[in-house]
């Protein structure tokens, strides 16, 4: 029971996540809130041949270097496949 009641950030905490203990959900979310600000500004800067700026990590987070690809769908194709359309007057 203390194992399982150990405070976030404690020895026994440090021992069983390992560097992940240093760090709460609400640093996780800060930094996906951070990066997506860099690409943000990095799209809207004006300077097409500025470089991507480089993500920032914390211990077991994904792999920032997976990109999202695809067909790009209108906003009717999105109400169609989300079955939005059929309630439109």
């Amino acid at each position: 029971m203390i194992v399982k009641q150990a405070p976030r950030g404690s020895a026994v905490d440090f021992a069983l996540r390992g560097e992940e203990a240093h760090f709460d959900e609400t640093d996780y979310l800060l930094v996906a809130v951070l990066n997506t600000l860099r690409i943000l500004s990095w799209q809207t800067g004006g300077d097409p041949k500025a470089p991507k700026p480089a993500w920032v990590t914390l211990p077991g987070m994904d792999d920032p270097d997976v990109s999202f690809k695809g067909k790009g769908r209108t906003i009717e194709e999105v109400d169609r496949i989300l079955g939005w359309d059929k309630n439109r007057p």
